[in-house]
């Protein structure tokens, strides 16, 4: 899951209240839906739903990562 526009993982509730973690919500969305769905699965189709759904994260993080650095919010700046 990336971190983009939150507060803090230590204001989560000020997320929470002004509504920016619509990220995390949309994924406690999809993981509670894949958990209702694979209720009958066996352990290797829930684990490779598991990878998939990491995999997705990971690649939601790396693409959110690139557009924070391409709107220079990580680079420092040194006058």
């Amino acid at each position: 899951m990336a971190f983009t526009n939150n507060y803090s993982t230590s204001f989560r509730w000020w997320d929470w209240a002004f509504g920016t973690d619509t990220k995390y919500r949309e994924y406690r969305k999809k993981v509670k839906a894949a958990k209702a769905a694979m209720k009958n699965a066996t352990q290797e189709e829930r684990d490779a739903f598991e990878r998939k759904l990491i995999d997705e994260v990971e690649k939601d993080g790396i693409k959110a990562e690139a557009e924070a650095e391409a709107r220079g919010f990580t680079k420092t700046k040194i006058q």
